[in-house]
């Protein structure tokens, strides 16, 4: 009797010490206040079975543009929460530190340091100036951006993935550049909104594109949610983010 009291204390300190970490980590993943005419909005959900595993983003201004990079950490559930808190917290301090063109690299040199052999991450880095629009995306392994044409009224589906963080020392690092233009948007996501075993992640991406198109056909606020309460939760965490310009 004393032995399983023993092991509930220690799970219940386990489960509080993943809680902080979980809570920690949800903190960091904020847009920073955008100026007017811009607005940024997110949503997360985690795998069955934990409240939060290891997709996070970190977003900084850096004089008139906004940095940020989403991540999709190898793994879910607890044991992805301690791995994905370090590295945000390495990946915030890159991208104030170094130009955006540095970022992924110095992110891959970080993970391979590390020695762990699953320790593969996928991102997206995106650098937007507010001035003018203008975007630059780096993409490592990550499944591909898509841009709301406010003139076509879809979105369109960017580059393709390149590769993964943490896997060689020199991945294939996709880069799309372009501008934003009024009334025009980014949406951002993760492996597990267009990821599911035994489907084809193209026919993911696909229905993702006309999910997002229903999501935003009554205004974008609150379409991340949307798009991710029309996905049966699965077995990898998903997050959405969208960056919207105002119409002029």
């Amino acid at each position: 009797m004393l032995e399983r009291w023993a092991q509930l204390a220690s799970d219940e300190r386990s489960e509080a010490f993943l809680a902080a970490l979980r809570e920690r980590l949800q903190h960091q993943s904020q847009v920073p206040p955008l100026p007017s005419g811009w607005h940024s909005e997110s949503a997360m959900l985690a795998a069955d079975g934990f409240e939060y595993g290891g997709d996070f983003f970190v977003a900084d201004m850096v004089g008139d543009a906004l940095q940020m990079v989403l991540v999709d950490a190898c793994g879910h559930g607890p044991s992805a929460v301690p791995d994905a808190v370090q590295f945000a917290g390495a990946l915030g301090a890159l991208v104030l530190a170094l130009p955006p063109e540095d970022v992924m690299s110095a992110a891959n040199t970080y993970l391979l340091r590390r020695g762990r052999p699953d320790g593969f991450t996928t991102a997206v880095q995106l650098s937007v100036r507010f001035s003018t629009g203008g975007y630059r995306i780096c993409t490592a392994g990550h499944p591909p951006v898509m841009r709301w044409c406010a003139t076509a009224a879809e979105w369109i589906v960017d580059n393709a993935r390149g590769t993964a963080l943490g896997v060689t020392e020199c991945p294939a690092m996709l880069i799309t550049e372009g501008v934003l233009a009024p009334g025009e948007a980014l949406m951002f996501y993760t492996d597990g909104v267009v990821e599911a075993r035994g489907t084809d992640i193209g026919d993911g991406i696909l229905m993702l594109r006309d999910l997002a198109r229903e999501a935003v056909a009554d205004g974008f606020v609150g379409a991340p949610g949307r798009i991710l309460t029309d996905l049966t939760r699965g077995e990898d965490d998903r997050a959405v983010l969208i960056l919207r310009r105002d119409p002029a």
